[in-house]
């Protein structure tokens, strides 16, 4: 028995060691859209002052509502997943897996509709203005780009899956990248948020 339990401290080295990345990557992310919202707020507040020529207001593009919905279901899908691998049910395991993969992909159709129109605004805006409009572009391309990379992530557990990898004892990466998943979707509704009371 002791014998046996020595043998996990390496394992359980690796795990402890996984998740503090983990956590200080999103750390890291957190502070970094944290700052970007809050200069994106405060320089909408300077465009009420006199000095500005002209106030540009959003129009949030009505795909990003439905891109909205997507990204939840990605979360609850990956969630899902997640459950489904601690019960030790391989099948609904990868289903909900592929299922999380697919709404992902088509989530970044959507949110490039999205992105599209918030461009073509920006370049009718006048010289005046704050350029409201490149600038929600640029927040959401860089949430995009974070998705791409989330269904990097995800084709990667994905293959792993197939391969018999995750059971009810190794699922830690499964967990991550659901988690990773809700991140997302906390980030993108703040930047929603931030963008209506900008407006």
């Amino acid at each position: 028995m002791l014998k046996q339990s020595i043998s996990l401290v390496p394992a359980r080295r690796d795990l402890y060691q996984a998740k503090l990345v983990f956590y200080l990557f999103i750390a890291s992310l957190s502070v970094f859209f944290i700052a970007s919202l809050l200069t994106y707020y405060l320089v909408r507040v300077q465009s009420f002052q006199p000095i500005q020529r002209s106030y540009e207001t959003l129009t949030i593009p009505w795909s990003f509502w439905a891109s909205t919905v997507l990204l939840l279901l990605v979360s609850v899908f990956l969630q899902r997943a997640s459950w489904m691998v601690h019960r030790e049910r391989q099948a609904e395991f990868r289903r909900w897996l592929l299922w999380g993969w697919a709404t992902a992909i088509v989530f970044i159709f959507v949110q490039a509709i999205g992105l599209q129109e918030l461009l073509a605004h920006h370049f009718t805006q006048s010289d005046g203005s704050t350029k409201i409009y490149g600038m929600s572009f640029t927040l959401s391309l860089i949430h995009v780009l974070h998705v791409a990379g989330g269904i990097g992530f995800l084709g990667y557990i994905i293959a792993q899956a197939f391969r018999n990898r995750y059971d009810h004892e190794r699922h830690w990466a499964v967990d991550h990248c659901a988690g990773y998943w809700h991140f997302l979707d906390v980030v993108w509704v703040m930047m929603l948020i931030t963008f209506m009371i900008a407006e």
